[in-house]
């Protein structure tokens, strides 16, 4: 299953900030002509904030799915692919999380979901049937977020 760019901002993709929450982080998404998405903007961790996010709510995951691939350039930071589930959280933002790293040069990325670490508690498994929202994440330190993502797909 291969997710595109092209609903940004209506019902597939959408980006939000701690701005949710009272931070003051900030991000601009942009969908370029290659159907490529540009994240730019600032996470800081003033007034308890630090995120930033592009994510989508996918349905219909087959249970065989192992992970998800992409493609991602950037400013030679750090970033984080983040996976809430359905059900009941604790704390309500916890998440399973995989941090992966940018170059200023396209690389691929094929993280398998296994790797995956808890960040809180869940009481649901993790499997792709129970995935809430999938997001590519600006996380939890003060930096500049320039972060280009294409061909992104589970497999």
């Amino acid at each position: 299953m291969t997710l595109t760019f092209t609903f940004l901002g209506a019902e597939n993709w959408y980006s939000y900030t701690d701005n949710v929450m009272g931070g003051k982080s900030e991000l601009v998404a942009k969908v370029n002509e290659d159907n490529s998405i540009t994240l730019k903007g600032d996470v800081t961790t003033e007034n308890n904030g630090g995120f930033v996010r592009l994510a989508t709510r996918p349905d219909g995951l087959s249970e065989n799915i192992k992970g998800i691939r992409f493609q991602a350039k950037g400013n030679n930071e750090t970033y984080d692919l983040h996976v809430s589930l359905k059900g009941i959280k604790m704390p309500p933002w916890s998440f399973k999380s995989k941090k992966f790293y940018v170059s200023d040069q396209w690389q691929d990325f094929q993280i398998e979901f296994k790797d995956f670490e808890n960040y809180g508690y869940s009481a649901r498994r993790f499997k792709p049937t129970n995935f809430n929202e999938v997001s590519f994440a600006g996380y939890g330190r003060d930096f500049k977020v320039n972060l280009e993502l294409r061909n992104i797909e589970f497999y």
